[in-house]
């Protein structure tokens, strides 16, 4: 008899598990809608064998003259934060990295017209294997950019004053992600 209950108990569980997973799979769980205003991202503060670090610069977007943001990509059904960074990093830069350090989260809440929402993105430090920007993904919305290498001086500098732009976005300014990285960074560069 316990036999018996344990196995409906077990198959019970089973269909719950893959009826989870067949919710997942049709719908965004980790993106922002009007149901769940919450957004999941993951961000790579990407550096190049001079401690140089990879950035998108747009110079004009939604309106918007010069800006510049790290690697950010939204993550989808059934992945890690480590493959959402590998996906990212190859779509966004045609890039793949290894992965150094995770440095924390940037959250804050985005005033939209069309849909508020809380974000928050995870960094993680990245040293860069190979860099292939031909092989950028075309579809994806920051292929319109401009990938550009600084030194960390100065887009430390850039992200502090956007972040005076735009107060009413905490990812505006990811100079505090930068910072995090430089000692990683420094540590991979002796």
């Amino acid at each position: 008899m316990k036999t018996l209950f344990f196995s409906v108990v077990f198959l019970m569980f089973s269909s719950l598990n893959l009826c989870a997973t067949e919710s997942l799979q049709s719908t965004p769980f980790f993106q922002a809608s009007k149901k769940q205003p919450y957004h999941l991202t993951i961000g790579a503060v990407l550096f190049d064998r001079e401690g140089r670090i990879a950035c998108h610069h747009f110079r004009e977007i939604l309106g918007h003259k010069d800006i510049y943001i790290l690697m950010r990509e939204s993550m989808e059904n059934n992945e890690t934060p480590l493959m959402t960074l590998g996906r990212g990093l190859n779509e966004e830069f045609g890039a793949t990295a290894q992965p150094v350090a995770f440095l924390g989260c940037l959250s804050g809440y985005l005033p939209d017209s069309r849909l508020s929402f809380e974000k928050t993105t995870l960094y993680i430090a990245c040293q860069l294997v190979n860099w292939n920007p031909e092989n950028r993904d075309l579809e994806d919305p920051e292929a319109s950019s401009i990938i550009e290498w600084l030194e960390s001086d100065v887009l430390i500098s850039i992200m502090r004053n956007q972040g005076i732009r735009f107060q009413h976005r905490v990812d505006a300014d990811e100079s505090e992600m930068i910072e995090r990285a430089l000692p990683y960074i420094q540590k991979r560069l002796e």
